[in-house]
């Protein structure tokens, strides 16, 4: 039996860029709101998602902001972090407590259990 156990970064353009003046480019230029996370996975089905943060980063030189995540979360509603990544640590965890507990049951009700 094999397991798969990972980690990664990715980065979610959120909407249209925008228009704003960069210090790095030194000229306006396009800018996109994005969110950054890092992810950690458990044979690629169970994961976990962390250092989760919102920026606006320029096009050309990637030089940008971290935006308020509160503020943007409200701002935009929903969360764009795929549900095996967000949620799929308990996921798992909560299927190992089931099956301990099918295990205890089964042993319990057989007088397996000495």
């Amino acid at each position: 039996m094999m397991f798969l156990i990972g980690q990664g970064e990715r980065v979610v353009d959120l909407g249209p860029p925008e228009q704003h003046d960069c210090p790095r480019c030194g000229e306006a230029t396009q800018f996109q709101k994005q969110l950054r996370y890092k992810y950690g996975s458990f044979d690629m089905l169970f994961g976990f998602a962390y250092d989760k943060r919102y920026q606006l980063a320029c096009l050309q030189c990637n030089h940008g902001w971290v935006l308020d995540t509160k503020a943007t979360e409200r701002e935009l509603g929903e969360v764009t972090i795929p549900f095996h990544l967000r949620r799929g640590f308990f996921i798992l965890i909560v299927l190992a407590v089931l099956l301990a507990a099918s295990v205890f049951a089964f042993k319990h009700a057989n007088g397996l259990l000495t």
